[in-house]
C-alpha cells in the first residue's frame, strides 16, 4: 500500500520533478515526498493551499484529494470523471446489467458483510451465540437479500458489539461519531477507485436514491463497515473514550493498513477496495455476479 498524506498545518504543496513539494509557509522549510508513493492527500488545515500542477498531476496519478471541514471531517473529494476512454462502453454496460446479476451481487455483498460482522463479534467479544446466529443468516441471504436478512443482523450486531443501550444512526455519541467518520473516509476510497475505472456512480445495483450520486459506492462499502467497526470498537468504545478529538480521526485511517482476506490472499484494505471495484467492473462488463470479489475477515486477527 502506498502512503496517505496528512496535511494538518500551514502548507503550500505543488509538485518539482516527480516528488511532492511541501514548503511549510511559517518557516520556509521544505520537503519532498516522491509522487509515486502516495496514494492520497489529505488537507486538514484551513489556511494550506496548493498548485494547479498538483491537482493535474494527482489527477493523472490517480491520488485521491480530500479536504476537512472546520471539525475535521471529511468534506469533499477530487474525482477525476475525464480520465476513463472507454466512459461510454463502461455506462452502457451499467445500464445493460441485468436485474437477476444485480440480485446475485447484492446477495454476494450482504453475504460478505454479514459474515464480517459474524467473525467481529467472534474476534472482539465472548459472545458466542451472536457470532453463531449472524453466520447463519449470512449463509441464509437469499438473491437481492429478499428476506432481508441484512437488517435482521444489524438489531443483533450493534447491540452485541456496543451494548443494549446502543442505538445506530447520526447521533453525536462518540461511537456513532466514529462509525460515520470511518464509513465517510472508505466510501472517499471507493468513490476514488469507482471513478478511475470510468463507471457513473449514481447507477446503483441495490441503493437508488435519485438525490443520492454515489449509489454505488454506497452498495460496495457494505462489506467494509466491520472492518471500521472493529476500529472503532477497540479504539473509542473499549476505553471509554467520551469526545471525539481530532487526533481520533487522524487514527482511524490507520483502518485502510488492517489486513484482510480474498481468494485466500492477503490484503490490505486499500488495496482490497481496488480489487473489489476492479471485480465488480468486470462483473457489469460480464453482466455476471461471478467476477465479484469481495474482503473478508482474517480469522486469527489482523
Amino acid at each position: 500500500m502506498k502512503d496517505i498524506i496528512y496535511v494538518e498545518r500551514k502548507y503550500f504543496l505543488t509538485v518539482k520533478g516527480e516528488s511532492i513539494k511541501f514548503v511549510n509557509v511559517m518557516d520556509k522549510t521544505e520537503k519532498y515526498i516522491p509522487l509515486d508513493d502516495v496514494e492520497w492527500l489529505i488537507f486538514d488545515h484551513p489556511s494550506s493551499y496548493f498548485s494547479n500542477k498538483l491537482i493535474t498531476e494527482c489527477m493523472v496519478r490517480g491520488i485521491g484529494v480530500l479536504f476537512c471541514d472546520g471539525k475535521h471531517s471529511p468534506d469533499a473529494i477530487l474525482l477525476n470523471q475525464f480520465g476513463h476512454r472507454q466512459r461510454l462502453t463502461r455506462v452502457n454496460h451499467q445500464l445493460s446489467v441485468s436485474n437477476r446479476t444485480k440480485k446475485r451481487l447484492w446477495k454476494k455483498i450482504i453475504r460478505t458483510k454479514i459474515h464480517n460482522q459474524a467473525q467481529c463479534i467472534d474476534q472482539l467479544t465472548d459472545n458466542q451465540k451472536s457470532r453463531d446466529y449472524l453466520m447463519s443468516l449470512s449463509n441464509s441471504v437469499q438473491e437481492g437479500d429478499s428476506s432481508n436478512r441484512e437488517a435482521v443482523a444489524a438489531k443483533i450486531y450493534f447491540t452485541a458489539l456496543f451494548g443494549e443501550n446502543f442505538r445506530r444512526g447520526r447521533y453525536d455519541d462518540v461511537v456513532n461519531s466514529g462509525l460515520n467518520y470511518g464509513y465517510a473516509l472508505v466510501r472517499g476510497m471507493i468513490k476514488k477507485e469507482l471513478a478511475r475505472y470510468g463507471v457513473e456512480q449514481s447507477f446503483g445495483i441495490h441503493h437508488k436514491s435519485s438525490e443520492n450520486p454515489f449509489n454505488l459506492a454506497d452498495d460496495i462499502i457494505e462489506p467494509f463497515r466491520p472492518f471500521v467497526d472493529r476500529s472503532v470498537y477497540e479504539n473509542f468504545y473499549l476505553t471509554e473514550k467520551t469526545t471525539f478529538e481530532h487526533t481520533d480521526k487522524q487514527a482511524l485511517f490507520q483502518v485502510f493498513f488492517d489486513s484482510c482476506i480474498i481468494q485466500g490472499k492477503v490484503f490490505q484494505l486499500t488495496d482490497a477496495i481496488n480489487q473489489a471495484v476492479q471485480s465488480f467492473v468486470k462483473s457489469i462488463d460480464q453482466n455476471s455476479a461471478t467476477a465479484l470479489t469481495v474482503p473478508q475477515f482474517v480469522e486469527v486477527g489482523r
